[in-house]
């Protein structure tokens, strides 16, 4: 017999491996738990994003405004992967000498696809934010054979959203417009702040050219006070492919100033006498507050997300009517502090069938 042997430590090595068992099983049982809560998640996430948003192949493309990069959509974008809506999918780059490079693809088969547009030389203004764009759009075209396209731009990104669809119409050499997703568009104006990245010499310095409560909307909707930018919309209107559908998204902080800090509200809405009888629906949502300010509508402001993401691919957005019905669920996930106003909204809206 083994004189360092004792019935003490036979004892303890079987404690200890019983003890080692034991951790393991709760180990294996914790892991397993955990997983299938991940699982049944990640299930729940599904079936709620196929009850609540259409299945489209149709991609969705992003266009920042300006001094914006790919970080001025990333929170849109986001909302729509966390809510199941839509999915990343390319991103395009194009360069200041107007190279364009694509990483990423679009098939057939992909749900929502959405493309991220990052323009190198985002102070180039929107008049060569359209021209880039369709250079873009005719490469997705040629290219990745897509046919139709969803547009969410903001800023002049939504400037230069709706001067490309005038300039190009329904040509045959570019994906046919479906929905345009518009926010913070300064059609008629910019306020005039003297801000560091504002330019104040040459051309692109004259779009500068609005102040606070100096401008207005007419009965019909035509702004009193019509600036260059605006008349060359004007001039192109009756070129605007009717079957766009069109959600206007503005803000106003509710300071008197009647604006986002950028664009004045009569700026935003002068919008509407452009496209109106020309589309075939087009729609107006107002974001208030402190997160209604210029850079924060596409900036996480909650609202904001939730009315781009329903318009876009919700299943149960009622485009036959002048109001919308949301997703009653994405209701309750709003956050209360967000003033998202029903009665206020379908008095600024205007449905076009």
């Amino acid at each position: 017999m083994n004189p360092n042997f004792t019935p003490v430590n036979f004892n303890r090595n079987r404690h200890a491996k019983l003890w080692r068992t034991l951790y393991f099983t709760v180990g294996i049982i914790i892991f397993l738990m955990i997983g299938f809560s991940i699982w049944h998640a990640d299930q729940k996430q599904q079936r709620e994003a196929r009850e609540n948003y259409i299945n489209s192949n149709v991609p969705t493309l992003f266009i920042h405004g300006w001094s914006g990069t790919l970080r001025s959509e990333r929170h849109m974008a986001d909302y729509a992967e966390i809510t199941g809506a839509g999915q990343r999918r390319m991103i395009i780059r194009v360069r200041p000498n107007g190279h364009i490079a694509v990483k990423g693809k679009i098939e057939k088969w992909m749900h929502n696809p959405i493309i991220l547009l990052r323009i190198d030389n985002n102070r180039a203004g929107e008049f060569q934010y359209a021209r880039w764009l369709t250079n873009v759009c005719r490469l997705l075209k040629s290219k990745y054979h897509i046919n139709r396209l969803n547009f969410v731009g903001h800023s002049m990104g939504s400037y230069a959203t709706v001067y490309y669809n005038l300039l190009n119409s329904n040509r045959s050499d570019v994906p046919r417009s479906n929905k345009l997703c518009l926010i913070a568009g300064p059609y008629d104006g910019i306020i005039d702040n003297r801000k560091a990245n504002q330019p104040l010499t040459g051309s692109l310095a004259k779009l500068w050219d609005d102040q606070p409560n100096e401008n207005r909307l007419l009965k019909n909707g035509q702004p009193k006070i019509i600036h260059p930018e605006y008349q060359t919309l004007l001039q192109l209107q009756n070129r605007m492919p009717s079957q766009i559908r069109i959600l206007n998204i503005y803000g106003d902080l509710n300071d008197g100033s009647h604006s986002d800090g950028v664009v004045t509200t009569t700026s935003a809405l002068s919008l509407g006498y452009l496209v109106r009888g020309h589309v075939s629906y087009y729609q107006t949502f107002k974001a208030t507050g402190a997160n209604a300010q210029h850079s924060e509508l596409h900036n996480g402001n909650l609202a904001v997300n939730r009315a781009l993401t329903n318009f876009l691919w919700g299943r149960h957005y009622n485009m036959s009517s002048d109001e919308p019905k949301y997703n009653p669920m994405l209701d309750k996930m709003m956050n209360p502090t967000v003033l998202f106003n029903h009665q206020e909204h379908s008095q600024t809206s205007i449905g076009i069938r």
